[in-house]
């Protein structure tokens, strides 16, 4: 079986351990664009680059068929259009069984070439809000244009299963298979003395982290209100914040309004092969994050290895985060620091409730995520499609 796979820009680590475990059965492609976020020197994979100026030499080429796809798309394929001339280059030449994608982008195009490749599209569904494409101009119009194409949607998660019901798919064109890890890189471990060290870290220290984007959907302040009450209570807490985004000097300003300043540890990039080291470090893992008309959490890869690591997992009940973790954590509502707060100081003031829930977070993600498992689910799908 011959398959290619997209996400836009954004092939990652978080995508493609989704394929390691059959790699060796199957003949796997990654597209990969010159503009991609992600370093993929290290992923053990066939490669296809993507490059704009070889797109605009095609385009050039095949002006006619250039206008073409202008007039059809109404002036808007520079904003939806992924890479059309360069693909059907590739597509003349290497067939393909299956394509799935992530992304919109990718989809859209990939739905317009379907026909004359003859391949079966996959697209790799994650929202948990529905209709949430209304707000979006080339969302909405993506969607439109594609859906139609689509053999069939893998879900990352029973939520978005029912979300996209909701929306009116035929149920039989739905599977879910959850997003997974892997169980071996992510584990149970000691804390690493010389990263404590490094870091400001004591023995005696309660870890709280959080990792994500510090954007104001993601909601670290109310991680950081939460915490107060507890170093006023005199509980060696320590928070680590390891992410990027728009919201981090108005956190530090809010850690020192908070007056938690020499609390809260900023990290903003960590090598993928050390993170596992990190999540070791903590005492418990919180996702604060909020809802908001067009953003909803679908499903934060940090929970999971949080939860492989064996560590207590505190989520808002924003999206799909209360289904990944069940009844193994805790879960409040979103915004509610007090009710966070009163989590943490339970979690963090009783060794034998932390020991439970760090064995019911591995548990449970041994039982729904492991990626050795859930792959072989996707490659099911696969097989099913291509016998049709």
């Amino acid at each position: 079986m011959k398959l290619g796979v997209f996400a836009d820009k954004g092939i990652s680590r978080w995508l493609v351990q989704s394929f390691e475990p059959f790699k060796d059965k199957t003949d796997i492609t990654l597209f990969v664009p010159d503009n991609n976020k992600h370093d993929t020197s290290g992923f053990d994979f066939e490669k296809h680059l993507l490059r704009h100026n070889h797109e605009t030499w095609l385009s050039i080429k095949h002006s006619l068929s250039f206008i073409r796809r202008w007039l059809y798309d109404n002036e808007k394929m520079t904003h939806v259009d992924f890479y059309p001339f360069s693909l059907a280059e590739h597509f003349s030449s290497k067939r393909y069984d299956v394509i799935l994608t992530k992304a919109e982008r990718s989809l859209y195009t990939l739905a317009s070439l379907k026909d004359r490749f003859g391949y079966k599209l996959v697209f790799r569904y994650p929202y948990t809000l529905p209709f949430s494409h209304i707000f979006n101009e080339r969302s909405e119009f993506a969607r439109r244009r594609s859906y139609d194409k689509i053999d069939h949607f893998i879900c990352i998660s029973e939520t978005a299963r029912k979300n996209l019901e909701y929306e009116g798919i035929d149920p039989s064109k739905i599977d879910v298979v959850l997003n997974s890890v892997d169980l071996s890189f992510f584990a149970p471990g000691p804390k690493d003395p010389v990263l404590m060290s490094d870091l400001g870290i004591s023995a005696d220290d309660l870890v709280i982290m959080f990792i994500g984007k510090l954007t104001s959907w993601k909601n670290p302040f109310t991680l950081l209100y939460a915490s107060r009450p507890l170093i006023q209570k005199g509980l060696p807490v320590k928070i680590v914040l390891i992410g990027q985004g728009a919201q981090r000097d108005n956190l530090a300003r809010t850690a020192k309004i908070l007056g938690i300043v020499d609390r809260v540890i900023f990290l903003e990039f960590i090598e993928n092969t050390s993170m596992n080291k990190y999540y070791n470090l903590a005492d418990s893992f919180v996702m604060p994050s909020l809802t908001t008309l067009t953003v909803n959490e679908q499903f934060p890869f940090a929970v999971v290895e949080a939860m492989a690591s064996g560590l207590p997992v505190i989520v808002s009940n924003a999206g799909g985060m209360p289904e990944l973790i069940g009844d193994t954590g805790k879960i409040y509502a979103q915004g509610n620091y007090v009710e966070l707060s009163g989590h943490l100081s339970e979690i963090l003031t009783n060794d034998r409730l932390r020991e439970t829930m760090a064995a019911r977070s591995r548990e449970r993600a041994e039982q729904m995520f492991d990626n050795r498992k859930n792959s072989f689910q996707i490659l099911d799908v696969f097989k099913k499609l291509v016998k049709r």
